[in-house]
C-alpha cells in the first residue's frame, strides 16, 4: 500500500468533496460566462432530419417540422441548438442572440407578448425586441438577420 503525506491527500481529496457537496452551480450562479458570448464556439452540426440546416454564419429553418411547432403556436421559441431566440409577430419573423446582455444565460427565457419583451427567468431582467432599447439591466439584444421564403426561415448571424 502506497503512503501519501497527509498534506497531500487533503489537497487532493478536500476540493473534490467540497464540490460534491456544494456542487459546480454555486460557482457560476451569477457570474458572467465570457467563453459563452464568444461565436466562435463549437458549432452544433444539426442530424438531417432536425429540420435546420447550418452553413457558415446562415441557419436555415424548415417552419413545417415538428421542432419549430412551438414558434408557430407560442409566437416565438429559444432554439438553443444554434443559439437563437425566433419571434413570430404576425406573419414577421425576427431573431436575436439568446445570450442574456446582463449576465450570459442562454436558457431560461420566456416571452411576454403584451409588452413585446424577452424574460430572462435568471434574475428577471427584460428586453424590448426593437434591437436598439437597453434592457432592465444592460444593452439590447443582438439582433440577426430573418427572412422568410415559402417555409424556409433564413437566419443570418451577424
Amino acid at each position: 500500500m502506497k503512503k501519501i503525506k497527509r498534506r497531500e491527500f487533503l489537497n487532493n481529496t478536500c476540493p473534490v468533496v467540497a464540490m460534491a457537496i456544494l456542487g459546480v452551480n454555486v460557482l457560476d450562479s451569477c457570474s458572467k460566462d465570457e467563453a459563452i458570448s464568444s461565436e466562435d464556439e463549437n458549432t452544433i452540426i444539426p442530424d438531417p432530419d432536425s429540420g435546420y440546416t447550418v452553413e457558415g454564419k446562415v441557419v436555415e429553418i424548415d417552419l413545417t417540422h415538428p421542432t419549430f411547432d412551438s414558434l408557430e403556436s407560442d409566437g416565438w421559441m429559444n432554439f438553443t441548438a444554434q443559439k437563437i431566440l425566433l419571434l413570430k409577430t404576425g406573419s414577421t419573423y425576427s431573431a436575436f442572440n439568446n445570450f442574456c446582455p446582463h449576465q450570459g444565460a442562454r436558457d431560461a427565457w420566456s416571452y411576454n407578448s403584451s409588452d413585446s419583451l424577452f424574460v430572462c427567468g435568471r434574475h428577471n431582467n427584460s428586453y424590448p425586441t426593437d434591437c436598439v432599447s437597453e434592457g432592465t439591466n444592460s444593452g439590447p439584444l443582438q439582433c440577426y438577420s430573418a427572412a422568410k421564403s415559402g417555409s424556409t426561415l433564413t437566419v443570418t448571424k451577424l
